[in-house]
C-alpha cells in the first residue's frame, strides 16, 4: 500500500519516524476506502488515491468528502497529516546514503586488526591467488571477482591477495582503490597507487574523463595488478572499465563486490567467499578477546563462546563488532543479557556501524519492491527454514508485485519469484541445499546477522511488530495499531497479546504464527486482516467468526488440528489461497464455490502418501466453477461420480493437479473417458500426479490424443502401464516421470531419452527383464536423478552415457543369480556422485543374486574416476562394502575431543530421506515454473 513512498534515505532515525508515519497514513486511507466500500477485493482504488494524495497538493483531499462520503473532520485530519509529512520529506538529506558510505568504510577500517589478522583465509588466499595467476598461460587482460555479503573479508582477502602477488614483483605496476560515490576520487586514488608523477598537479576541477585518459596512458604498457574495491553498480563499472587498456602483457584487476549478478557481467571469474567455520569463528574471537587463537577461553566462557558464534554466523565483522562491544562489559551478566538479545538495535558506536554497513546493502536494493520482500522475512524466526512456496504465496498475498507489473506470459508467483532471485543474489538470502541442476531452490534462510538488522529494521519503520524475539518484546501497544504481527513462542506473553483485548488488533492485515503453545487470536477482532497464517500451530485453532474476515486473502491452516471448516467459508470474496492440507479436514463447504472470482490455489489432503486410506478430501460436486483456481488437490475422486471428474475440465487455468484414482475406477469406462477428456482440455497444466490404488492399470491413458503440451511433471504413483505412452514422447518440457510399466522395450528406450528436458526418471519395472537393459550413449542430456525398481536391476550402461547423472538409484529383491543379470558399466556414468542400492535386508541378504548385485556395483565404484557415495539401505559402505558406520563414529569423537569435526556420521535411513527430498524438490520446481 505504500509502493509511492520514498525509502531511499538510509538509516536515521527521522527518516525512519517519517517513513512510518508515511505508511500510517497510507494505511487509514485505504482502511477508510475499504470500509467504505465493504470489501470490493481489490485494492486498486485506494492504491491510486494514496498515491494521488502524496504526489499531488494535499488540498485536494477536501475532494474525498464528495466522493466517499467522508466526514469533513476525517478529511481535514488527513489533509493535515499529508501536508506535514510532505514538509518533512522535502527536508530530508538527498546525501544520506552518501554519509552512511563514508562512516561504514571508516568505521570499518577501526575494526581491520592492525597485524593483519587473516584467520580462515589461508585457503581463500591461495585459490584466490591462482585464479588471478591463471599459471601465468593468458597474456590477455584477465578480471576476476570475489563475491560476498557485506562484513564477510571481501576487502580483507583482496588485500592480502593483493599484498602476496606485488610482493612477487610479476607486475610492474600496482594500485588499490576503493569505489567511492564520486568515481573522481576512486580515480585519484588509483593514480596515486600508480605513482602518477603529475598527480599533485591534478585539482579538483579535473573531470572524470581526463583521470582516466590519464591511468589508461599510465597503464598502457605495463603489466598492471589493479584492485576494485566495493563496486556497487553497472554505471560504476561501466566507467571504471574504460581505465584497463588490454596491452597483452598479462595484466590483471581484481574486483570485489556484494551482488553476484554484477560480477558475473564483470567478470567469468568468480569466488564467492566462504564464511568462517565454527572453528575459526573461535580463533578469531579467542584473539580479539583473549589475544589467543588456539587457548581456551576462560572458566564459564565456552557457553558464551558458542552463542557468538552461532549469533554471528560466521561472518567476520559481526564477531569482531560484537566481541568489541562484550570486551567493554565488565560483568557475565551484561554479555548473557547482549548476546540474548537484538545486538545491533541497541546504539553502541560498533553497533551502529554494522547497521550502517548493512544499511548499504539494503539501500542498494533495486526497488521498493525488493525492500519490502526482504523485510517481510522478518515474520520468521532466526536460521528458520523458509519453505520458499509458501513465502512466494504470502508475498502475493500481501501485494508486494505493483500492479500491472507482471507480463502476460509468465504466472504472478514466476513474476514475484524474480525479487527473490535478486535478494540471493545479494546474498540478502540463503537458498538450502540448491543443487546446480535446480532452477530454483525450495527452502532458503536469512543469515542470523541479517535477520537482527531486518528485525530491527522492520520494528523501526514499524513494518512488523515481532513478540518475543530471543527473549525480547516489542510491545504492540508502544507503537499504536499494529498492521502485521509475528506471534512467537514464549507461551504467555503470546497468548497476553494475541487474546487481551487490550491489544488493539482491528487494523492488523497480517498474523503469522510460530511455535508450541501459542494461542491464536480471536478471529472477531481482526477486522482489517489480509493474511492469516498458522502453519504447525499445535493449540487449538477456534474459526468462529472466520466469515466476517472480507478482506482475508491468504489463509493458511497446514498440519494444524482443524477438523472442519465453516459452512459460510464462501462469504470470504477476496480469498485468493486455502491451504488446509495435513489436517482433518475430510470435506469442503459446499459454499466454497461461491469463491469463483478470486480463489487461485486450493491444497487439502495429505502430503507425500501413497495410502488411500486418508490421502484425498471431498469437493463439492460444482468446484469446476471456480475459474480462477491454477492449483488443486489433492482430490479424492473415489467419492465422485464420472460426471465430476468430466467437468473438472472446465477449470481452464490449471496449472497443477493432484488427484486420488481407485481400482474400480480404472475399470469403468465412464470414469476412463471423463479423465482423458478432462487432461486434453487442461492446456495450461504443468504438472499432474495419480495416486492409484494397488493393482490400478492406466492402460486408458495410452488413449489421450492431445496431452497438455507444456506438461512438466507427470507422476502416476502404483498404477501400472503396459508400456510407455506414445503421446509421451511430444512432451519438449517434461522435467519430472514417475512411472510403472510392466515392458521396457528399445521403443520405450528411444521415447525417454528424446525427453530433452528430462532432469529426473522414476521408473518401476513390473517383470524380471530376460536380457540386459541397454543404456545407449545418445539422449538423456539433462538428466540428473534416475532410479530404478526392478527384481534383477540388469542394467547395461555404454560409453558416455547420461552425461549429466549425479544419483543413481536401484531398488532390488532376489532374481535368478548370474553376471547377465548385474548391472554394469556405471563406471562410465561420468559426473556421478551418489549411488543407492536398496533391498530387505531381512528377506533378501542371503539371496546369491542379491550378494552378486552388490559385489559387482562395489567394483563398478571402485573403478570410477569420482569419489562415489555408496550407500545401501540408507548406510554408507565403503568401495569394498564394509560397513563404515562404527570407525566413522569413532573418528568422529576422537576429533571431536580435539575441538573439530572432520567426519559427518550418517544414521540409517538419513541419506535416503534427504535423497526423497531432493527428488522432491525437483518435482517442486516444475509446478513453480512459468
Amino acid at each position: 500500500m505504500w509502493d509511492h513512498l520514498d525509502s531511499r534515505t538510509s538509516h536515521d532515525d527521522g527518516a525512519d519516524d517519517d517513513l512510518a508515519l508515511e505508511r500510517k497514513v497510507a494505511y487509514d486511507v485505504e482502511d477508510c476506502l475499504d470500509l467504505l466500500g465493504g470489501g470490493g477485493g481489490e485494492p486498486s482504488s485506494s492504491r491510486r488515491l494514496v498515491k494521488w494524495l502524496f504526489l499531488r497538493d494535499a488540498h485536494k483531499l477536501r475532494t474525498l468528502q464528495q466522493r466517499y462520503s467522508m466526514s469533513a473532520k476525517e478529511v481535514q485530519e488527513l489533509k493535515q497529516r499529508v501536508v506535514v509529512l510532505r514538509e518533512r520529506r522535502r527536508e530530508r538529506c538527498s546525501a544520506a546514503v552518501d554519509d552512511d558510505y563514508s562512516q561504514a568504510q571508516q568505521h570499518s577500517a577501526m575494526l581491520v586488526d592492525p597485524g593483519g589478522d587473516v584467520v580462515g583465509l589461508d585457503g581463500p588466499i591461495e585459490e584466490v591467488g591462482n585464479m588471478v595467476m591463471d599459471a601465468g598461460e593468458k597474456a590477455e587482460l584477465q578480471i576476476v571477482s570475489i563475491v560476498g555479503m557485506a562484513g564477510s573479508g571481501k576487502t580483507t582477502l583482496a588485500k592480502e591477495v593483493y599484498r602476496r602477488l606485488k610482493e612477487q614483483n610479476y607486475f610492474t605496476c600496482c594500485a588499490f582503490a576503493s569505489v567511492l560515490p564520486d568515481l573522481s576520487k576512486t580515480f585519484m586514488d588509483m593514480l596515486l597507487g600508480l605513482k602518477f608523477t603529475s598527480v599533485h598537479h591534478v585539482d579538483d576541477d579535473t573531470h572524470g574523463g581526463e583521470l582516466i585518459e590519464m591511468i589508461r596512458e599510465t597503464l598502457s604498457k605495463e603489466r598492471y595488478l589493479i584492485v576494485v574495491d566495493d563496486l556497487w553498480g553497472r554505471g560504476q563499472w561501466k566507467e571504471i572499465r574504460c581505465c584497463f587498456p588490454e596491452n597483452s602483457l598479462g595484466s590483471r584487476v581484481i574486483i570485489t563486490a556484494r551482488n553476484l549478478a554484477l560480477a558475473k557481467e564483470c567478470s567469468g571469474s568468480i569466488y564467492n567467499i566462504p564464511l568462517l567455520s565454527e572453528i575459526n569463528s573461535r580463533k578469531l574471537i579467542l584473539n580479539r578477546a583473549f589475544g589467543t587463537r588456539n587457548g581456551r577461553p576462560p572458566k564459564g566462557w565456552e557457553d558464551f563462546l558458542a552463542q557468538i558464534v552461532g549469533r554471528c554466523g560466521g561472518l567476520p565483522l559481526a564477531l569482531v563488532t560484537l566481541v568489541s562491544m562484550l570486551t567493554e562489559q565488565s560483568s557475565m551478566d551484561e554479555w548473557e543479557r547482549l548476546i540474548g538479545s537484538i545486538w545491533l538495535s541497541t546504539s553502541h558506536p560498533y553497533a551502529e556501524m554494522m547497521k550502517q554497513k548493512l544499511n548499504l546493502s539494503y539501500s542498494d536494493l533495486p526497488s521498493r519492491q525488493h525492500k519490502k520482500c526482504l523485510l517481510y522475512l522478518s515474520i520468521f524466526p532466526e536460521n528458520y527454514k523458509v519453505d520458499i512456496r509458501r513465502l512466494v504465496r504470502l508475498w502475493i498475498a500481501e501485494r508486494f508485485i505493483p500492479e500491472g507489473f507482471v507480463p502476460i506470459i509468465i504466472s504472478e508467483e514466476t513474476a514475484i519469484r524474480m525479487y527473490l532471485t535478486d535478494l540471493i543474489a545479494r546474498d540478502m538470502v540463503q537458498p538450502l541445499h540448491q543443487k546446480h541442476y535446480e532452477e530454483f531452490p525450495r527452502y532458503c534462510r536469512v543469515h542470523p546477522v541479517i535477520h537482527d538488522f531486518i528485525v530491527w529494521k522492520s520494528v523501526e519503520q514499524k513494518f512488523i511488530i515481532m513478540m518475543n524475539v530471543q527473549n525480547q518484546e516489542y510491545s504492540p501497544n508502544s507503537y499504536g495499531a499494529v498492521r502485521r504481527l509475528s506471534l512467537r513462542s514464549n507461551i504467555n506473553r503470546d497468548e497476553a497479546v494475541a487474546q487481551n483485548d487490550s491489544t488493539d488488533l482491528s487494523r492488523v492485515r497480517s498474523i503469522t504464527v510460530f511455535g508450541q503453545g501459542i494461542a491464536t487470536p480471536h478471529l472477531t477482532r481482526l477486522k482489517m486482516v489480509r493474511v492469516l497464517d498458522l502453519e504447525d500451530c499445535d493449540s487449538p485453532v477456534c474459526l468462529d467468526g472466520l466469515s466476517k474476515l472480507i478482506y482475508l486473502r491468504y489463509l493458511n491452516l497446514r498440519d494444524t488440528a482443524v477438523s472442519e471448516l465453516p459452512m459460510t467459508i464462501g462469504e470470504l470474496r477476496c480469498l485468493e489461497t486455502l491451504d488446509a492440507r495435513s489436517t482433518k479436514v475430510k470435506v469442503l463447504p459446499p459454499s466454497i464455490v461461491h469463491l469463483n472470482h478470486t480463489l487461485k490455489t486450493l491444497q487439502v489432503g495429505s502430503e507425500g502418501t501413497t495410502n488411500l486410506v486418508e490421502t484425498g478430501t471431498m469437493m463439492p460436486d460444482d468446484i469446476q466453477h471456480c475459474q480462477r483456481i491454477e492449483k488443486l488437490g489433492i482430490i479424492d475422486l473415489r467419492k465422485h461420480h464420472a460426471s465430476f471428474v468430466k467437468s473438472l475440465g472446465g477449470l481452464n487455468c490449471l496449472r497443477v493437479l493432484e488427484i486420488t484414482w481407485s481400482f474400480q475406477q480404472s475399470t469403468e469406462r465412464a470414469y476412463r473417458e471423463a479423465l482423458v477428456s478432462s487432461i486434453e482440455n487442461w492446456s495450461q497444466l504443468k504438472s499432474l500426479a495419480i495416486h492409484c490404488e494397488l493393482g490400478c492399470s492406466m492402460e486408458f491413458l495410452h488413449s489421450l490424443r492431445n496431452p497438455p503440451q507444456g506438461l512438466m511433471k507427470f507422476k502416476v504413483t502404483l498404477g501400472r502401464f503396459a508400456i510407455i505412452p506414445q503421446w509421451i514422447n511430444g512432451l519438449q518440457f517434461l522435467s519430472f516421470m514417475q512411472i510403472t510399466v510392466c515392458k521396457l522395450g528399445s521403443d520405450d528406450l528411444s521415447i525417454l531419452r528424446k525427453l530433452a528436458k528430462l532432469k529426473c526418471l522414476i521408473i518401476a519395472l513390473e517383470f524380471i527383464p530376460r536380457a540386459a537393459i541397454v543404456i545407449e550413449n545418445d539422449g538423456f542430456n539433462e538428466l540428473t536423478r534416475f532410479c530404478v525398481d526392478c527384481p534383477v536391476p540388469c542394467l547395461n550402461f555404454s560409453t558416455g552415457p547420461m552425461p549429466m547423472l549425479t544419483y543413481l538409484e536401484l531398488k532390488f529383491c532376489s532374481g535368478p543369480a548370474s553376471q547377465d543379470s548385474v548391472p554394469s558399466g556405471i563406471s562410465k556414468l561420468q559426473s556421478l556422485t551418489e549411488l543407492v542400492l536398496c533391498y530387505n535386508e531381512k528377506w533378501c541378504a542371503n539371496s546369491s543374486s542379491v550378494k552378486m548385485t552388490v559385489e559387482a556395483v562395489n567394483k563398478e565404484v571402485a573403478k570410477h574416476h569420482n569419489p562415489i557415495n555408496l550407500i545401501i539401505n540408507g548406510t554408507t559402505v565403503n568401495v569394498n562394502g564394509v560397513r563404515e558406520k562404527e570407525e566413522a563414529t569413532e573418528i568422529y569423537n576422537e576429533a571431536k575431543c580435539e575441538g573439530e569435526a572432520k567426519y559427518d556420521v550418517k544414521v540409517v535411513g538419513e541419506r535416503t530421506r534427504r535423497i526423497t527430498s531432493e527428488i522432491e524438490e525437483i518435482e517442486d520446481d516444475t509446478e513453480s515454473s512459468p
